[in-house]
């Protein structure tokens, strides 16, 4: 009875598995490339995968003790067991915008913690969508684009809230269990989420590849605003996704972490353009590392308290750091992405990342630190 059990269950978990792991793809896929998700919330009925003990129970008593485990079942008798299984993802979603999985002691698993991270990033590219639709100059009529905009923008900022919700069941996980691959995966993927409603990346590509620009100062600076929105949140996002990367052993990485610093070094390469626009206004010396006290962004842990205390005051200065402990400043654009190549060069090399890394040498070539200068005086 028990083994016919398991094969029924092995026959459903797989089906689960399989059409999960096509909605995982698509949420890589849709984050690397900014696209729209292929899939609804509302399709996404079917049960999410169950834990996986369960999955990688050998034998039908492995399985069972596990199952015991897992849901509090004992005593199984004459082939009686209860009839459960995980909520679908549209069932767990419904439950986080009602917040109450704590509450309610729902029990997540890491898979499904990443799988609940693809309807907000679904949101997130909406959102940010629209926004990129609006113009930046002010028109005659005073009502309708501008209340747009800003309520499109509260839209946003009730959406980062769900992304704050959900690093606090993340770390509401972390606390009660160990932490593995996937639970850092997940975090870098929140992080990735949370600069895309922070920060407009495909402005920041055309910024690097120097499309739409007539090469005056002013259109420089202009395009530069609208690649970040939230500095100091965007830099914070940057250092985590970077510690969480160099955290991870090489031979478990996600194999799309080369995206991931190729995204992160951008932000970071057009954030010291800004920050030399700011801090080097005549050419003079740079006045960036007197602002305040130093931050190393991608060496201290979120929940920290001078991570609090930068996103709250904005009154330290985030600098980068080495593997010497060496720290790297910001608003030199040229050392930021020599840091972010090196950073490639220490994982595993697949024709992937050798391509990113090309990709950023190629970045480095052609904004030299000559051109750099001539550009945004």
């Amino acid at each position: 009875m028990v083994w016919r059990l398991w094969k029924e269950w092995i026959k459903n978990e797989s089906r689960s598995r399989l059409t999960y792991s096509w909605v995982m793809a698509d949420q890589e896929l849709t984050l690397f490339h900014d696209a729209s998700s292929m899939f609804s919330i509302i399709e996404l009925g079917a049960a999410m995968p169950d834990a996986d003990r369960l999955w990688q129970a050998k034998t039908p008593s492995q399985w069972l003790d596990a199952f015991e485990r897992t849901y509090d079942f004992s005593g199984y008798q004459s082939g009686l067991m209860p009839r459960t299984c995980p909520m679908s993802l549209r069932d767990l979603f419904r439950h986080f915008l009602d917040d109450d999985i704590i509450r309610q002691n729902i029990q997540l698993t890491p898979l499904q913690l990443r799988l609940l991270l693809h309807p907000i990033q679904g949101l997130v590219w909406h959102h940010r969508q629209l926004l990129s639709c609006f113009s930046d100059s002010v028109g005659s009529r005073k009502g309708s684009r501008t209340v747009t905009k800003a309520s499109t923008l509260v839209r946003l900022e009730e959406v980062q809230t769900l992304l704050q919700r959900w690093y606090d069941l993340s770390e509401h996980y972390t606390k009660n269990n160990t932490v593995c691959p996937v639970t850092q995966a997940n975090l870098v993927m929140f992080h990735l989420i949370s600069l895309n409603a922070v920060t407009a990346f495909t402005s920041i590509e055309q910024l690097a590849r120097r499309e739409g620009s007539d090469g005056t100062y002013q259109h420089l600076i202009t395009q530069q605003r609208r690649c970040i929105q939230e500095t100091e949140e965007a830099y914070v996002h940057c250092g985590q996704v970077l510690r969480l990367i160099r955290s991870m052993s090489k031979a478990v990485r996600p194999p799309w972490w080369p995206a991931a610093v190729y995204r992160v070094s951008l932000i970071l390469w057009t954030g010291g353009m800004m920050l030399q626009n700011e801090f080097i206004p005549q050419g003079g010396v740079t006045m960036y590392t007197d602002a305040g006290t130093t931050l190393s962004i991608d060496n201290l842990p979120m929940e920290h308290p001078s991570i609090a205390q930068y996103l709250r005051a904005r009154d330290s200065v985030p600098m980068l750091t080495k593997r010497d402990g060496t720290l790297i400043s910001l608003d030199n654009p040229h050392n930021v992405l020599l840091h972010c190549i090196e950073i490639m060069e220490e994982g595993v090399p697949t024709r992937f990342s050798e391509g990113i890394r090309n990709k950023l040498q190629r970045l480095f070539d052609s904004w030299s630190n000559n051109q750099i200068s001539s550009s945004v005086r």
